[in-house]
C-alpha cells in the first residue's frame, strides 16, 4: 500500500501544480497540497499519522471537509461536466475526500496490524 499512497502523492502534486494558470490557484493548490500530504504520511510515516495528535484531527476534519466540498458542488455534474469548471472541482475535492479516508484507513490498519503482532 505504500507504493499506493505514494502515487497518489504525486497525482496530488501534480493537480496541485497544475493550478498556476487557475484564478484560484492559491485555494485549489492549498487544497490538493493538503490531500497530497495525508498521503505522503501514509506512505512514508504511517506511525506518524496515527499517533500524532495533529494528525489525528487533521485528517480526520479533512474529509468531511472535503466531502463538503464535492456536495457544494456535485449539482454541477452532467452530461457536459468535463466543460463545466464547477464540475472538475466537484470530482477534485472527491478525489481529495477518496485518498485522504484511504490514507487514514490503511495507516489505522497498519497499526492495528503491527499491535496484533507485537501481543501475539
Amino acid at each position: 500500500m505504500r507504493a499506493v499512497h505514494a502515487v497518489l502523492c504525486a497525482i496530488l502534486l501534480l493537480f496541485a501544480a497544475l493550478q498556476y494558470n487557475d484564478p484560484d490557484w492559491h485555494y485549489w493548490g492549498l487544497v490538493y497540497l493538503l490531500a497530497a500530504g495525508w498521503s505522503s504520511m501514509a506512505a512514508f510515516a504511517p506511525q506518524r499519522l496515527q499517533s500524532w495528535r495533529p494528525a489525528q484531527i487533521g485528517a480526520a476534519l479533512s474529509i468531511p471537509l472535503f466531502l463538503v466540498g464535492f456536495a457544494s458542488l456535485a449539482h454541477e455534474l452532467g452530461p457536459d461536466w468535463i466543460h463545466n469548471e464547477e464540475a472538475r472541482e466537484s470530482l477534485g475535492y472527491l478525489i481529495c475526500a477518496v485518498t485522504t479516508a484511504l490514507s487514514l484507513w490503511d495507516a489505522r490498519r497498519r497499526r492495528s496490524s503491527a499491535l496484533q503482532q507485537g501481543t501475539s
